[in-house]
């Protein structure tokens, strides 16, 4: 009797492998037959099984039932999602040979029908990136954002697709996401040859500073991005630019300049260096040190033009205070006196705007004042001359 139970319960064994080989069997036929919605019941089913829950074919069926529910709209992005988590398991279960052949290339005609190879991961991406191509140009950034994202994970050292997940991710205010997709683009970038490297790179240095600058109000990380952006693109003005606004927002002047100062103590100091503490000083009207620093500047560099611009301008500005109050006093020899040292520094302006121009001579911020320096020191042609280019450039001729 007990062998006759044995044996009973053994037959019974057989027969529940065999029915769940059966299932698995049933769910290839299904996905065969493309009714995808069967595949996917019966494939759940043996994957839930001891007996099959670790045959890697069957997540294989589940992801690709799942990739052509997505493919017959390209909306349902849940679709893509359980295709991509499916496809996943079934590399986790079956290893490089699995892994192998979903991420071989797909072959496809001009209106995307496959034509043959791969039939996994690398034709979802495709299906994926297509579709987050369209939300992405009419700026949908949102949905772009879905599609790029799941896209990006298939293959996660891709630069292209971090960079449009991390674009995407800040066009729709997702900034945690696009904080995190734009360093690892700089990340994937410096590990590339100098003859490869990605072009939209400093898209996402703009993009992080804009992030912690702008929307997140931390002015420590921006700088800690603009200084490495500095050194990732040298000859790039808006860093400076963005580094003296942050500096000025942070309301850190004197912090700053302490620290540049330091700088320059160590030896390390570059004509940047000097410019950014004569612009700062000049911002905090400590006139005498922005004059010193931009001289310093110029030191290093005579030709450099925005250490020229704020020498000149500390010039220009003392010049116009003199002749304010010159303007505003009655008494003759106070006048006289105020007036003569007004002329002076307005000469001592002259040669930096004059320099300046050569480097931009469309530059209408210098361009301004050297056309009242030269009207105050009486050289009309030279100032006819200024009026005459600046009228020019208003005039759009």
């Amino acid at each position: 009797m007990k062998k006759l139970f044995f044996t009973a319960l053994l037959s019974l064994m057989v027969i529940g492998v065999h029915a769940q080989k059966k299932t698995y069997k049933a769910a290839k036929k299904a996905l065969n037959k493309k009714d995808y919605a069967t595949a996917i019941d019966l494939a759940t089913q043996a994957s839930t099984n001891s007996e099959t829950q670790d045959n890697p074919d069957v997540y294989v069926i589940l992801g690709q039932a799942n990739m052509y529910l997505f493919n017959s709209d390209l909306t349902s992005i849940s679709h893509a999602q359980a295709a991509f988590d499916n496809f996943q398991t079934a590399i986790e279960k079956g290893g490089d040979k699995v892994k192998d052949d979903l991420m071989e290339d797909v072959v496809l005609n001009a209106e995307n029908e496959r034509l043959g190879g791969g039939e996994g991961l690398m034709y979802l991406q495709n299906m994926l990136n297509r579709q987050g191509n369209v939300h992405f140009e009419a700026q949908e950034y949102d949905k772009s954002y879905e599609y790029f994202l799941i896209s990006s994970n298939i293959v996660p050292d891709d630069i292209v697709m971090t960079f449009y997940v991390g674009y995407s991710a800040y066009g729709s205010e997702k900034d945690d996401a696009a904080l995190e997709k734009y360093l690892k683009v700089i990340e994937l970038n410096e590990a590339l040859p100098e003859e490869s490297k990605f072009a939209n790179t400093q898209f996402a240095y703009n993009g992080l500073i804009d992030i912690y600058f702008a929307r997140k109000v931390d002015y420590d990380n921006a700088l800690k991005y603009i200084q490495m952006a500095k050194e990732a693109y040298p000859d790039e003005k808006l860093y400076k630019d963005y580094e003296i606004d942050v500096l000025i927002k942070s309301e850190k002047m004197e912090e700053a300049i302490q620290g540049l100062k330091d700088v320059a103590a160590s030896g390390n100091a570059t004509k940047n260096t000097y410019y950014t503490m004569a612009f700062l000083y000049w911002n905090n009207e400590n006139f005498d040190e922005a004059l010193k620093a931009a001289d310093l500047a110029l030191g290093l560099d005579g030709e450099y033009y925005d250490a020229l611009y704020v020498a000149g301008s500390v010039h220009y500005n003392q010049a116009a205070e003199l002749l304010k109050a010159a303007n505003n006093t009655d008494d003759d020899a106070e006048y006289q006196k105020l007036k003569k040292d007004a002329i002076a520094k307005f000469r001592d302006a002259m040669p930096y705007f004059e320099k300046a121009i050569v480097q931009r001579p469309e530059d209408t911020y210098s361009l301004n004042p050297l056309s009242t320096i030269y009207d105050q020191l009486d050289m009309d042609a030279k100032r006819d001359e200024i009026l005459d280019r600046l009228a020019k450039l208003e005039g759009g001729e």
